[in-house]
């Protein structure tokens, strides 16, 4: 069932283990905090097995996946077109759209640089930072006290990392997700060692860890610096002192620096609006956000409507329920008092409410409804709400209890979570947009999830075999996820063009070998092609350019007025003879076809000015697969133009 992901649990001594989680036998006793956070895992031979099991899982994922990454007509393109247009020596925004930060393309661009315009480079570099971010969390987890934890959040990292969608790690829909959450990983591993020393280096190294993470991806940079911001002001509480306060400032102004430097240059190319209203698109004011925004947001799991919080607390019962039967039967005083009737009642309450949703679609889909069965417990779809409640519970109980001398690690930690994951709050999976963020969600929810294990009364190895249990279940929803997502790929046939390799369906093959024979054809005779709305892969693949600055016609990137005009000037100037107009849709926006639902007054240009002439293939059922018409330019409005030059 998991056997694609090493089984350190089964295989390491258990007396050993125990010993490098730094478990005590008076634990229990403790605070509750105290209870989540102890003195670092030490390296032994246990805890070095486990880092190299994740470097092998790392190892076995890239390789059996290889190539089977990404979405050729979605996103996935931009992040292989921009860079590649950098390193010629292009200028982000201006002489290309972009909606996101600036580092991540300009990052890419070096290495191509570096090691030549190929998809490999691309496929390394988003491996390596899955790899790097896993090994942030795993140090994270030992510096919790608890490697086993750490561990199983990075396992968890990397089973979903290598998925043969847009959402992975080596051709993502944004590499800025991928380096952002290298970032966060990195970050939670800094603020964790900076509680527990005052240090000048660990600030600096935060401050200088958020800058890139708000020059990677927005989202990223803004919850380091909330987080270290807050960090700061206890500390100036703590300590009563302005030179403190000074010197932590001054640690992390490098980085606030080079982020205004940086923030300059995008603002003096074309102004304040041209960046936040013609480029990044999730700008709060921005056109898309304001049209588009919350159809987006309730995609990807945000919402604060109250019917979405109902369904939240009814989906938490079972939790509730997993709660009480584990303190009824596990705690050693109720164990004892309850009847043995109880118990079996409770149990069977429990499996009820875990399995009965989808009992009777056991037999046809069992590995199925074993994922979402277990994944309601171990691995919640609310998980993201979970730890913003408990951050919020934990900076009550650290201000009461404050003077006990405990540190402010765990709550600092389970705040800059909560606001990093807040776009997927009550929409956590082991697949799709959350991969770049449930890494520390996972961190934290096992965290927590210790705290149903009782601990007085119960001896060491029993501790241990609790938190182990837990950690396999949740790795077990992860592994199943990733298997039913991968079968998608195993009829996948390579596309091999002259910047690398790609695995895709066959029928994709045959249709994408076709368009790049077509806007290579036309690009040697000097004739410019368009694609619409999207597919901007074909320009990289083909080693062609995109004839307009915008190279992506989805819902809310082309903003009415200024820039539809110019849009349509930069067609008319260059001029654009051929139209590859794909079958592309987009429901998750709530506006589905390109010129009807959006950007009408672009598509009412395009279908005045070109006429379809025939499909890249003319099999193709059009319905079921990707597809593609060939559209050129109208022969009176080619003799207008002629006429007017």
């Amino acid at each position: 069932m998991i056997s694609s992901c090493p089984q350190l649990v089964a295989v390491v001594d258990v007396d050993s283990t125990m010993k490098s989680m730094n478990y005590s036998g008076s634990m229990g006793d403790g605070p509750i905090l105290a209870n989540l956070i102890g003195s670092p895992a030490p390296w032994n031979r246990t805890t070095i097995a486990a880092l190299l099991t994740l470097v092998a899982l790392w190892a076995f994922k890239v390789h059996s996946t290889w190539a089977a990454w990404g979405d050729l007509t979605v996103d996935s393109g931009h992040e292989m077109y921009v860079p590649a247009l950098l390193a010629e020596g292009k200028v982000l925004y201006r002489d290309t759209w972009f909606m996101y930060g600036p580092a991540s393309p300009y990052m890419n661009s070096y290495l191509f640089r570096l090691f030549g315009v190929h998809l490999n480079v691309l496929y390394w570099a988003g491996s390596l930072s899955a790899l790097g971010s896993a090994i942030f969390l795993y140090l994270a987890g030992m510096r919790l006290s608890s490697w086993l934890v750490g561990w199983t959040a990075a396992a968890a990292l990397l089973i979903e990392a290598f998925q043969p969608s847009l959402f992975c790690f080596p051709l993502p829909y944004s590499f800025g997700a991928v380096y952002g959450c290298l970032m966060a990983c990195l970050f939670i591993w800094l603020i964790l060692n900076s509680a527990i020393s005052k240090e000048w280096g660990w600030m600096f190294a935060l401050g200088t860890t958020s800058a890139l993470a708000l020059l990677i991806k927005p989202e990223f940079g803004t919850a380091a610096y909330l987080t270290v911001g807050i960090w700061i002001a206890l500390r100036v509480c703590e300590e009563r002192s302005w030179a403190g306060f000074l010197r932590d400032i001054l640690a992390i102004l490098p980085g606030l620096v080079v982020s205004a430097l940086i923030i300059r240059w995008m603002i003096h190319i074309a102004g304040v609006e041209f960046i936040t209203q013609e480029n990044i698109m999730s700008w709060p004011t921005s056109y898309f956000m304001k049209t588009y925004g919350k159809v987006w947001l309730g995609v990807t799991g945000f919402s604060l409507a109250a019917p979405d919080l109902y369904n939240a607390a009814i989906r938490t019962l079972p939790l509730i329920v997993a709660g009480f039967v584990a303190d009824w039967t596990l705690s050693p005083k109720r164990s004892e008092r309850t009847p043995l009737a109880l118990k079996v009642i409770l149990c069977l309450l429990f499996v009820a409410s875990v399995v009965g949703p989808d009992f009777r679609n056991f037999v046809k889909s069992p590995w199925f409804v074993l994922e979402v069965s277990l994944g309601r417990i171990f691995f919640p779809q609310d998980m993201v709400l979970y730890v913003g409640l408990a951050a919020c519970a934990s900076w009550w109980y650290f201000w009461r209890k404050r003077s006990t001398g405990i540190g402010a690690g765990i709550p600092l930690l389970l705040t800059f979570t909560a606001v990093l994951a807040f776009r997927i709050l009550m929409g956590m999976r082991a697949g799709g947009y959350a991969i770049y963020y449930n890494g520390p969600v996972v961190l934290c929810f096992l965290l927590l999830a210790r705290l149903v294990v009782p601990r007085v009364g119960r001896t060491q190895r029993f501790i241990f075999i609790g938190e182990a249990l837990i950690c396999v279940m949740s790795l077990t929803v992860v592994t199943l996820t990733a298997r039913r997502i991968e079968r998608i790929a195993k009829n996948y046939v390579p596309l091999s063009t002259q910047r690398g390799t790609v695995r895709v369906s066959k029928q994709m093959a045959i249709e994408y070998a076709e368009a790049i024979k077509f806007m290579k054809e036309k690009a040697a005779l000097s004739e410019s092609v368009l694609s619409i709305p999207e597919d901007t892969s074909l320009y990289f693949l083909s080693a062609t350019y995109c004839p307009t600055r915008a190279y992506n016609f989805t819902p809310g990137a082309i903003v009415p007025g200024r820039m539809t005009a110019e849009t349509i000037q930069q067609i008319e100037q260059k001029p654009v003879r051929y139209l590859v107009w794909s079958n592309r849709v987009f429901p998750e926006y709530g506006a589905p076809v390109f010129g009807t639902d959006f950007d009408q007054s672009l598509g009412d240009y395009l279908k005045a000015h070109y006429r379809a002439v025939r499909p890249l293939i003319t099999s193709t059922d059009s319905t079921l697969h990707w597809t593609a018409y060939i559209w050129i330019r109208s022969p009176e409005t080619e003799l207008i133009q002629s006429n007017q030059h």
